[in-house]
């Protein structure tokens, strides 16, 4: 059977309990994004980036000082694998898919139910672009592109 790409399906994430797991760029940059839609984020990690810390102290994450363990998944609605262990990624996505949780892992495409996309928010104009995974920056490009026309700036 023929993979089919992901349908982009737009939700409220707003009441949503996002897990992050991991605590370095990829997870920074994640969550910024995420902060745009939702401010109910935790994150699970013995480190954090500055940024991170930051955004703890603020109040505006939850920052865990901990490894990753099964039990910081009881409450999520979704979840992020994000860190640069390979091995834990992958038990996050087996103890996520054995709750029927939504997550997303930063180390292999084919494991994730969700893309996270190049977003874009203009007034209440919110885009996402998406690859399948395949060219993040071209992605990148496109977004750029449209946020250029959108501002006026066609050139």
């Amino acid at each position: 059977m023929e993979k089919k790409p992901y349908f982009p399906l737009f939700i409220n994430i707003s009441k949503k309990r996002i897990v992050v797991i991991g605590g370095g760029k990829i997870a920074a940059r994640r969550i910024e994004a995420l902060l745009e839609f939702s401010d109910n984020i935790s994150v699970v990690a013995p480190e954090v980036t500055e940024r991170l810390r930051q955004l703890s102290k603020k109040k505006q994450i939850q920052w865990i000082p901990d490894a990753y363990h099964e039990s910081v998944l009881a409450h999520a609605d979704l979840v992020l694998a994000a860190t640069n262990d390979a091995d834990c990624n992958m038990r996050v996505v087996e103890d996520c898919k054995a709750k029927n949780i939504p997550v997303n892992t930063s180390h292999k495409k084919e494991l994730c139910d969700f893309y996270f996309p190049g977003i874009l928010c203009q007034e209440n104009l919110v885009m996402g672009f998406c690859s399948g995974g395949t060219d993040h920056r071209k992605v990148r490009e496109i977004r750029e592109k449209v946020e250029q026309i959108l501002k006026g700036d066609c050139s």
